[in-house]
């Protein structure tokens, strides 16, 4: 009785048709309860693959009015209409409701809602800029952004993969960011332990973003994304929490060390960063910034 909706056919023609995706992760039940983040169901997340233990995932649960919002969205895209939900429903209030949050829904080419407001959250920002993310892959407009955000000031600091992750060979291309963003006073960490896979931005302890983006230029440009942007006191200070414990399991890369590396890794790291170059050119177009 399950019912199963293919987001769309590969295209083998056009470099961005094959990279557009649906990239959204969120679980709605009987239009009361809502869960999005960066989760997928599958044994990876779940108990481990073989010999591995479980991605470092993070999940943000919610009710009420918010809920009903992500019934709307997940079925806004769909061929189905959607579906009352009958006498027996009871949509629950939100008495215990702790501040504002609404969903960005990232739908290009036509809607670039998560990567607007992640610019002017990043260009806003007073105190502080912490960001979790599996892939660090931003266009230049971001990361100038948070070039900028270092200059007023503001402690940026990006939690990353490790050494543990799915994708090795992308990790090299990750790290070839890691010289400069240190040259400019960013603060970097690699999470240790599990493959850190969960999404989540805190600008100056008050502003929250939480959902699928990864902050990459597939997932800000390409990718239909579901994000929640979050002003509540007590989800901001759950997830400096949170944030502030994952810190003290990861390994903060120190530039002096960084700097010695093989010279085999930087021929690697080189490569990767001309590829990517090339593939962010030829994806975006005549398209600007």
């Amino acid at each position: 009785g399950a019912h199963l909706h293919w987001y769309h056919r590969l295209q083998l023609k056009g470099l961005e048709k094959r990279l557009r995706r649906s990239h959204r992760r969120v679980v709605v039940v009987d239009g009361q309860w809502a869960a999005i983040g960066g989760f997928a169901i599958s044994d990876a997340w779940i108990t481990g693959a073989p010999g591995m233990v479980p991605y470092r995932e993070m999940l943000f649960a919610c009710r009420g009015n918010l809920a009903e919002q992500g019934r709307q969205i997940f079925f806004r895209h769909r061929p189905e209409a959607l579906p009352s939900l009958g006498a027996a429903a009871f949509l629950q209030a939100d008495t215990r409701w702790w501040g504002q949050g609404r969903f960005l829904e990232g739908t290009p080419p036509g809607s670039l809602a998560v990567r607007r407001r992640l610019l002017v959250a990043i260009r806003a920002a007073h105190s502080s800029v912490w960001i979790a993310t599996p892939y660090f892959n931003p266009d230049p407009i971001i990361l100038h952004a948070v070039y900028r955000a270092v200059q007023r000031g503001v402690d940026v600091r990006l939690l990353l993969a490790g050494r543990i992750t799915d994708h090795p060979l992308l990790r090299f291309g990750i790290q070839a960011y890691y010289q400069k963003l240190m040259r400019r006073g960013v603060h970097i960490y690699e999470y240790e332990g599990a493959f850190l896979h969960a999404k989540y931005l805190l600008v100056d302890g008050s502003w929250a973003s939480v959902g699928s983006a990864n902050l990459d230029f597939l997932s800000l440009w390409f990718n239909h994304e579901l994000n929640l942007e979050l002003r509540a006191p007590l989800a901001a200070l759950l997830l400096r929490i949170l944030f502030l414990r994952e810190f003290a399991q990861a390994r903060e890369i120190d530039p002096g060390p960084w700097c010695r590396r093989p010279r085999w890794r930087r021929i690697i790291e080189w490569f990767l960063a001309q590829l990517d170059r090339w593939v962010q050119a030829h994806a975006l177009g005549q398209r600007r910034y």
